[in-house]
């Protein structure tokens, strides 16, 4: 085996292994019903990277040579990416998102890109080669026509665009576990904005295709594995791995049934959920249930965390005040506080999170 081979060799080993993580990955993200609809945008979006791992895969091993009719099959996979992202975003953590009519037009770039390479589909064996040639042996030497540069670049722009744009979402939206999925944001706008400048490099350069894609690959890899690995930090998404943190625990379905039935009746009483200072350990103390028992059965039967379930009593107390014409007596602020939140800020934030609408604009819909 010469060292061309023994190169090609080791990069089909390393790409063929994050290719198989990510599909991992991507079913367990489909296994987390916990997610919701969000899940399978998120799905999505990974797999828009994976596949052009493959076709990184394809081009330094040289077997695109070889099967020719794989060329540029899943390429407006690409155009889904950061639009999938930014729709999981504004999905993630809202059990009742559904699309709005609006949120459709984040699929044109596809829909257009797909359009457009359809013809391509369609060609000859000798066609395709010819364009594959172009990639390894034709790159220009010198100036690069703005359209060579788009048709190269402009999934990139694309990707960075709606990176950006999550970010800001996330940023206003202050979601939970907000710092991962600001990392996400973050990650995907800094490998779009590298291989844009990247791509633009070795265009003017006239770098070879198989350096090209090397970088590029190995660029995006990183980016799969760290998603991959942050993901695994969100545990709304790995329902999985919790499952295995409470396989020792010493609850039985009958015991975890009646601490259900006790938390349950911990909060229909109106008067433990509104006090401002409501922590965990004081609703163990009532029902005389250790703190860890309670959350395990939060997480394992009511899909919920403490602060959750104790935000929509909450809200729905708020909800009910609202209704009744409280705000032709008392602020805004007052029903909050009322309800058990210390500030304006923190009320807005839990009633928007919960209602997707702010308390105005609830009173607007509801009249």
């Amino acid at each position: 085996m010469n060292s061309i081979e023994s190169f090609a060799f080791v990069i089909t080993f390393l790409l063929g292994g994050v290719i198989l993580i990510g599909c991992f990955i991507i079913l367990v993200v489909l296994k987390s019903t916990s997610l919701q609809v969000s899940r399978y945008f998120l799905a999505m979006a990974l797999l828009g990277l994976i596949q052009h791992l493959f076709t990184y895969l394809l081009f330094t091993t040289q077997l695109i040579k070889q099967w020719p009719h794989l060329f540029g099959i899943g390429f407006p996979l690409l155009y889904l990416v950061g639009p999938c992202f930014y729709l999981f975003v504004k999905g993630y953590g809202v059990s009742s998102f559904q699309l709005k009519r609006k949120d459709y037009f984040h699929f044109l770039p596809f829909l257009l890109m797909f359009i457009l390479f359809l013809p391509r589909y369609f060609q000859n064996t000798a066609q395709k080669q010819e364009i594959i040639a172009y990639y390894y042996d034709i790159l220009p030497n010198g100036p690069v026509a703005f359209l060579d540069w788009l048709q190269a670049s402009l999934h990139l722009v694309v990707l960075f665009a709606y990176a950006v744009f999550a970010f800001m979402y996330i940023y206003k939206r202050d979601k939970k576990n907000s710092i991962l999925l600001k990392r996400f944001s973050m990650l995907l706008a800094a490998l779009a904005f590298s291989e844009i400048v990247l791509q633009t490099g070795f265009l003017l350069t006239g770098a070879s295709a198989i350096t090209t894609e090397i970088v590029l690959a190995g660029l995006m890899s990183i980016t799969v594995l760290l998603l991959g690995y942050w993901i695994v930090d969100i545990k709304q998404i790995l329902p999985v791995l919790d499952a295995k943190k409470y396989k020792t625990s010493p609850l039985s379905l009958q015991e975890s049934a009646s601490i259900e039935n006790q938390i349950k009746a911990f909060f229909a009483e109106e008067g433990q959920y509104l006090n401002p200072n409501l922590k965990i350990a004081d609703l163990a103390k009532t029902i005389q249930v250790p703190s860890h028992h309670i959350s395990q059965v939060l997480n394992e039967n009511m899909n919920s965390s403490f602060y959750e379930i104790v935000n929509k009593h909450r809200i729905e107390k708020a909800k009910e005040m609202l209704r009744s014409g409280a705000l032709e007596k008392i602020s805004v602020q007052a029903i909050g506080e009322e309800c058990g939140y210390t500030s304006k800020t923190s009320f807005y934030r839990a009633f928007k999170k919960i209602t997707q609408m702010t308390p105005t604009q609830y009173i607007e819909k509801i009249s």
